[in-house]
């Protein structure tokens, strides 16, 4: 565990990673049953890779982009990372309590540890369980929410296994959205 654990409040422009990213565009969308934003990674400082699945995946890099879905009545985001060329290279799924708008505009949700990453060759691996044990031992997060965060990374799984594609068609559709816009 790197730093001291927290409830993270995330906002759909990622600006937590604006050491790593020198310029980006970010084009923020809603609609009925969900917030979304576009990601467009213009330079970065250094290329981000991630040791996943047994080799190492570029999340971060000059020419990608990240979709980030927010689905209003649900528990999680979803964000995809695309290559230079679209084609998605990974999916993460943040267990979340809490959506919202800061005073800017900018959506946000609070990240509550436990997250899931999914393959191009749709594999999952569940991931920061040890962060999510920690912060219900220490009274970081409630009976309630360590409870609501299990039950959808089971309910997410469970989907997952019983059609793999459904992240992909998520993330299809709402690309759609910002082409029309």
């Amino acid at each position: 565990m790197k730093n001291k654990l927290i409830i993270k409040h995330v906002r759909l422009t990622f600006d937590e990673w604006d050491k790593t990213i020198q310029k980006k565009k970010v084009f923020l969308g809603e609609d009925e049953s969900m917030r979304y934003s576009l990601i467009e990674l213009l330079q970065v400082n250094k290329k981000q890779t991630w040791n996943v699945f047994g080799s190492e995946t570029t999340v971060a890099d000059n020419g990608y982009k990240w979709l980030v879905i927010s689905p209003k009545q649900e528990n999680y985001v979803v964000t995809m990372y695309l290559d230079k060329k679209m084609h998605p290279v990974l999916w993460y799924i943040d267990i979340i309590d809490g959506i919202g708008i800061d005073s800017d505009g900018v959506f946000y949700y609070n990240d509550m540890f436990l997250d899931i990453i999914i393959s191009d060759k749709y594999q999952l691996l569940e991931v920061d369980r040890d962060e999510l044990e920690m912060a219900f031992k220490q009274g970081i997060i409630s009976d309630e929410q360590y409870k609501l965060v299990n039950k959808t990374a089971n309910e997410l799984i469970t989907r997952f296994d019983r059609e793999p594609q459904w992240i992909l068609n998520l993330c299809q559709d709402v690309l759609v959205k910002f082409i029309k816009e």
